[in-house]
Parts: structure tokens; sequence; C-alpha cells
């Protein structure tokens, strides 16, 4: 079991109808680059007069070495407070991405079907030093558009924004188009030119839409995993944005399908898990037909799972060291719903592995998160769906993860908790994102948990 636990709180999560801070799709609002970590949430506006109204916030703290007494400083919080934030709606998240390369941090907040709103530090920002003040005059105005590219209609319908790290710099994705009409576009931004550059739409729905799990890099090659979710039309008399509602008719009873592909060049070339190009994009387009993946490519679809299996859009995946990968998602195959690992072993051979652990999940209950160590140990974060519950399960590399264990289980949770990868990677520290649950007081708590491996 977990002994080194240590929980610090970033600020009061909004009084809200639907959660705004924690949310699965969020990649990312924790990262650690340059041996600094950052969180991205909001918090109610102060003032009286902004009643309802949400701010961004932006923490960060330094990652301390091993040998000191704590492995982290305290966390100091910027607030911008010239952008109000007032939709009360659970896909409205921030996103961070933070560049390696050129110290730019990069925000994407407050989107359901809408237009662009980013954020970008001035240059250095995030550098290892790290010595400059830590306020909202770092950072540019809330804009419509990416450095390097204009405003224009793919920064027009914004949901879902991504950032992940590629070496020295940075992708974004995003979907464009609404819920079961939508698809996936893909940016690259250099830490050498400082600005973003156009790949494509590598993922197109076609009366449908994909939801990714993730995307990950690890080892020179990115993953992405996907289900689609089959598109209902709105009734005759439904409202113009009755696409932006919280549920139905194109409801996570309308998923399908496991799908997966990789990239070896930087997200320009997708193949199958058996090798097939699937796209081709950015400077690797030849033809439109090429151009994206499209439901039904050959080769895509890794498991066939039909609509009302209870599995959920968005729910986890990781890549591992030794070429890897897996997708975390739940499933109801016996009457009961229960988790289920998808794996695809370095050979290309894919399994199914159902998890038993205190927490069983429910069909739309909260989502959970995994990760890989270095030493390519898998953790399952998972939230409890009918309690307060949230639970670490450890699979054990040295038994090739044919043993799953609870490792550490609390209670007074609320939250779809989200996993600082990048820290991960270079130390033994596990970091993740929730919030509390509700107090008596009616109060709940934006957090991170800190977890020292062993």
């Amino acid at each position: 079991m977990l002994q080194d636990v240590v929980i610090s709180v970033l600020g009061q999560d909004p009084d809200r109808a639907h959660r705004i801070n924690a949310n699965s799709f969020q990649q990312n609002p924790i990262t650690t680059v340059n041996g600094w970590q950052y969180a991205a949430f909001y918090t109610e506006a102060l003032k009286p007069e902004k009643t309802g109204i949400c701010h961004v916030n932006l923490a960060r703290r330094k990652i301390l070495p091993p040998d000191t007494s704590s492995t982290t400083g305290a966390w100091q919080t910027l607030t911008f407070e010239d952008y109000d934030q007032t939709v009360d709606d659970g896909h409205n998240t921030i996103s961070i991405g933070v560049c390696k390369g050129d110290g730019s941090i990069h925000i994407a907040f407050d989107h359901h079907c809408d237009k662009l709103r980013f954020r970008i530090s001035e240059l250095g920002a995030a550098a290892e030093s790290a010595d400059h003040r830590w306020n909202a005059s770092l950072f540019s105005q809330t804009q419509d558009f990416l450095p390097g590219i204009s405003p224009n209609e793919l920064m027009k319908e914004v949901t879902y924004p991504r950032f992940v790290n590629i070496d020295d710099d940075l992708l974004l994705t995003y979907r464009i188009g609404q819920a079961g009409l939508g698809s996936d576009v893909l940016y690259r931004y250099s830490s050498a030119t400082h600005s973003y550059t156009y790949l494509g739409q590598h993922l197109t729905g076609v009366s449908n839409s994909p939801y990714i799990n993730g995307i990950d890099y690890r080892n020179s090659r990115l993953h992405i995993s996907w289900c689609y979710r089959n598109f209902i039309p709105f009734p005759p008399l439904a409202t113009p944005d009755a696409h932006k509602q919280q549920a139905g008719p194109n409801g996570p009873e309308n998923n399908y399908d496991l799908n997966y592909a990789f990239s070896d060049d930087l997200g320009e070339t997708w193949k199958s898990a058996d090798n097939r190009v699937l796209a081709k994009i950015g400077s690797k387009l030849e033809s439109q037909m090429e151009a994206m993946i499209k439901p039904g490519a050959e080769g895509a679809q890794v498991f066939e799972i039909p609509m009302g299996s209870g599995i959920l859009n968005q729910e986890a995946q990781s890549a591992d060291w030794l070429g890897g990968f897996w997708a975390l998602n739940r499933e109801n195959r016996s009457g009961e719903e229960s988790w289920m690992l998808y794996r695809r072993k370095p050979n290309g051979e894919w399994s199914m592995i159902g998890i038993t652990s205190a927490s069983k999940p429910t069909e739309t209950g909260s989502r959970a998160s995994m990760c890989v160590d270095r030493n390519n140990n898998i953790y399952l974060i998972l939230p409890g769906n009918s309690d307060s519950s949230l639970s670490i399960v450890k699979g054990h590399a040295k038994d090739d993860h044919s043993k799953f264990e609870t490792i550490w289980i609390s209670y007074g949770f609320g939250g779809e908790p989200l996993v600082d990868v990048q820290r991960l990677e270079t130390s033994n520290v596990l970091s993740v994102f929730t919030r509390t649950e509700r107090t008596t007081g009616g109060k709940r708590d934006v957090v991170v948990i800190d977890f020292l491996l062993s």
C-alpha cells in the first residue's frame, strides 16, 4: 500500500451544476516541464457583482531534488481576471501545454462548439530558472487565433482542446463540429519558429464523430485511440443550441468500437495497429483520399463493441516504455458494468483484461485515468461512481501485468482524476489532479494528490 501521500489545495471549486474542473478530456490540467509543475483550474470570481462568473487560474511550484525534506515548493497562483467564464457547462474546461524548447505556456479554455480562446506566455516563462514575476502580465490577452495562423473557419467551433509534448515542441488537437457530427484537427507548435503549423484533419466523422481517449507520445511514437458516436438527429423543434446540451439524444449510449492508430513522424502519417497507412497529412499529404482516417478505415478497428454496451467516450489511455499500448474503459458484458483494459503488446497482440476493484463503474459515472511508470508498471486511477472513493490499482510489470491489486483507496473525492504524465516520466512521484467531494458546509476544493511510488 502507498504510505507517502500529500494533498495540496489549489483553490475552491466553483458552485456549479456541471463540473468544470477535473474532467477526463482535459489534456493537460497538470504538467511538469523544466523542473516546474503547472496546474490550471477555475475558481469563482471574488467580486460580489460577478456572481456566477469563473476565472482561469494557473499555478506553479518548483519540483525539488529528492534529497531535500520536501519534493515540491509552495504553489504560486496567478488569476486572469480580465476574462469572465459564464456558461455552466462541463465541456468548458482548461487545458495547458508547456513547450520545453522555448519555455512558452499555452492555455486553451472555455470551449463547447465555440470560437478558439487561447493565451500564450512570453518566451522563457517556463524556463528552468523561472526567477521572473508570476502574474497575468506574462501572458497575451485572450485571442481567437494561434501564433502564426490567422483566425479561420477551423477556429470557430472548438471543443476538447488537448496538448501533448513532442520532444522540444507541442502538438494541439481539438474537435470541430458537434457531438455525433464532429472531426479532429491537428497542429504543431515549433519551439524554433514560435508559431503553429496546421497539419490537417486526421480523424473525420461521417454521420458520427470520433472521441479520442487521449494522445500520447513515447519513444518517438504518437498513439491515439477512440470510439465513434453515431449521430441521432434532433427533433424538429429543437433549439439552435441543442447540440450544446449535457446529455442526449447524442449521448454515450451511441458510442461504439475501439479504434487505434500510431504515428512515427510526429503526426503526419498515421498507421493502423497492423502497420497499414490510414492517413497522410501535413507535408506527407499526397492525395485527399489519404488525408484523413474515416469511419470504417481498414485496420483502424481493434475491438468491435456494439452501441449500448456501456462504454464511455474519452476514458483513458497510455503508451508504455516497451512499445505497448493500453486503453481503459468500461463495459457491460455480464449484466454488470465493469472496468475493462484493452492491451496491445509490443508484438501487436491485442487482449482484454477485466479489472476487479472496490470501485465499480456505472454507465455514465465519473471517468478514470491511467499512467505507466519508468518500470512499466500500470496505474489505474479509479473514481467511485456510486460513492466518494478514489482508488489506485497497480498492474505489475514483473508478472507481465497478469496481476492487478488495489494499492490505495480513500474517500471524499468527486472529480475525474487526471495524471501528470510528464512528472512520472522523470520521477517516482504520481501527481493526481482532482477535486474533493462537497462538505457539509457546501465547499469543494480543487486538489493535487502526490503519491511517492515504491
